[in-house]
């Protein structure tokens, strides 16, 4: 797909026909049988080939089946290897947080009532490590990947009718069957109508149709083709412009038909296309605007060519309580709103590439604050709106090392230019996408410092300021807040006196 340009997503409501149901259900047979074969061994061209007569299917319907068999295939095998470094990670975690528990509890002779649930929680974690072990086991020695096409949790509805509202098994049944149906799908080509199966058609004015050419094996039954009429408006996304512009020029048009049962059961088409790529117009000779994500809200700090902030803000939200979808929609706005005052500037944007996989792995070592943040974090729904807004406007976006950001916005601009903690470090994420070095202060660094990167200062000032919990208010004057770290121990470089706790 590299080269075709800027992909696009639109979609519509159709209505609903009886051909929506049989072509679902039917297409999503064959696919669930494509997965299952595809595990046996066959390959993705072996499926398109051998489909085509065992099913009586045109070759763009083969070719569509095969092409979803491939995806879901691989989305499997990556989620295999995600939840194999995840218990391992969960593993590691919980044996260091044994070992430790159990060191401080064998020096203790006379337990406490506490130190005795401690104890008792240590066998607890004990047998969740031998529990995990067993997990991670079946998994790396099982060949085949699991999936559960209609939900799992239907599926266990089966066994316990009656609290799930279901009268007898047949009528279970028949929400299983649609449920594992009521979609399909087929992929675009470059030609006239956008695709081989279903292609496109402008009417008139916001008018569009679908022309889906239906299987061979249902052609008996209910005809050739099936025409969709639906409507796409122009919208600040210009969704009929572009996909006006994919008509004209030939670009191929991936479509899929499905049906939202959470939306009574209305029936869609959503078409994926390319547009002509918009270059990028923003400049760091403009500034730039960097970004800083936190648990309730995300704090910008615009900064001038030469260092300097010029103009900050915030913008809270709430995620807890909200489902993934509005979650979704309340992050949208919030890009638009970071986007416009990018595009206002014409200046690029920087963000922290911050990756919580592993701390999310590892939840049930943490505080019950801390796991909650985890969470409620929805830091790849904020970086996939935010990507796909600034190549829709032309706006550069940097993803910048996130290492100290914080500790260093705060000892270097948090009091200097009378800033919060959040917008101290969204300045340093944007000096640093600017190529600006953020050396640290003189008084900070040791003899043996010198010959290493000034982030050697700030990982041992970082973790002191952990250690003896220092609020951030404190690095207001972190000159008097930090002035025994000017002290350098002799016997750990990480180590400094306990009595700063108390300045």
């Amino acid at each position: 797909m590299v080269g075709k340009g800027l992909r696009v997503g639109i979609e519509a409501k159709i209505k609903y026909s009886p051909i929506l149901d049989a072509l679902g259900d039917k297409y999503e047979s064959i696919r669930r049988t494509g997965l299952n074969d595809m595990q046996r061994g066959m390959r993705e061209n072996e499926i398109e080939k051998s489909y085509q007569s065992r099913f009586n299917l045109q070759w763009a319907w083969a070719d569509s089946i095969a092409t979803e068999v491939k995806q879901t295939y691989s989305q499997l095998t990556h989620a295999k290897k995600l939840n194999i470094s995840r218990i391992k990670e969960q593993v590691k975690k919980k044996i260091k947080k044994a070992k430790s528990i159990f060191n401080s509890l064998s020096k203790v002779k006379n337990p406490t009532i506490r130190q005795q649930n401690q104890a008792l929680g240590l066998k607890s974690k004990l047998l969740k490590i031998q529990s995990l072990k067993k997990e991670l086991a079946l998994l790396e020695s099982t060949d085949r990947l699991h999936i559960c096409f209609g939900s799992k949790k239907l599926f266990d509805a089966q066994y316990h009718l009656e609290e799930n509202e279901y009268r007898h098994h047949d009528e279970w049944l028949a929400d299983w069957r649609k449920k594992r149906g009521g979609r399909f799908y087929c992929v675009g080509k470059s030609q006239v109508g956008g695709g081989t199966m279903i292609k496109i058609f402008h009417i008139i004015r916001d008018n569009f149709k679908a022309i889906v050419t239906l299987p061979r094996l249902m052609q008996s039954e209910y005809g050739r083709v099936l025409e969709i009429p639906f409507q796409v408006t122009e919208c600040r996304r210009r969704r009929k412009s572009s996909l006006l512009y994919a008509l004209e020029q030939q670009k191929p048009i991936t479509v899929q038909v499905f049906r939202r049962e959470h939306k009574q059961d209305q029936w869609y088409i959503h078409l994926t296309t390319y547009v002509q790529e918009v270059p990028v117009t923003t400049s760091f000779a403009n500034g730039c605007i960097g970004v800083d994500f936190n648990r309730d809200s995300v704090e910008w700090a615009y900064v001038l060519a030469d260092g300097n902030i010029k103009k900050k803000g915030k913008f809270n939200f709430k995620w807890k309580g909200f489902s993934s979808g509005q979650r979704q929609v309340m992050m949208r706005d919030l890009v638009v709103k970071l986007t416009t005052i990018a595009f206002n500037y014409q200046c690029p944007i920087a963000i922290e590439s911050l990756d919580f996989s592993k701390k999310k792995a590892s939840q049930s070592e943490a505080s019950k604050a801390y796991n909650s943040m985890l969470s409620n974090l929805s830091t790849s729904i904020f970086r996939e709106a935010l990507t796909s807004r600034c190549k829709r406007y032309g706006i550069g976006l940097y993803l910048e090392n996130p290492a100290f950001t914080t500790v260093i916005g705060m000892i270097k601009f948090m009091a200097r230019y009378g800033l919060n903690s959040g917008t101290a470090a969204a300045m340093v994420i944007a000096r640093r996408a600017m190529g600006y070095s953020e050396r640290a202060p003189q008084c900070l660094v040791r003899p043996e410092d010198l010959a290493r990167h000034s982030w050697t200062t700030y990982l041992r000032v970082s973790r002191y300021l952990k250690s003896n919990k220092v609020r951030r208010s404190q690095l207001f004057d972190w000159m008097k807040t930090l002035e025994k770290v000017l002290v350098i121990s002799d016997n750990d470089e990480t180590s400094f006196p306990l009595s700063f706790a108390s300045s």
